[in-house]
């Protein structure tokens, strides 16, 4: 058992048991579920809160109807 795992979420090492969801190795259920979270292919996670850098840009360029 010379070969360390690493979570496949923060890149931390695990200790203990791994947390496993197919072939992905988590360090803790928090890892494992924002991980298995799903994402769009420009890596746009299913959160409905835009970050604080988009809704600046919005506001100052609102969308013209």
């Amino acid at each position: 058992m010379g070969e360390k795992l690493v979570c496949a979420y923060c890149g931390e090492e695990i200790e203990g048991e791994p947390i496993r969801r197919g072939p992905r190795a988590y360090c803790c259920e928090a890892c494992a579920f924002e991980g298995s979270r799903s994402t769009d292919c420009a890596g746009r996670t299913d959160v409905s809160q835009a970050s604080l850098k988009e809704e600046l840009e919005f506001r100052e360029n609102p969308p013209q109807s």
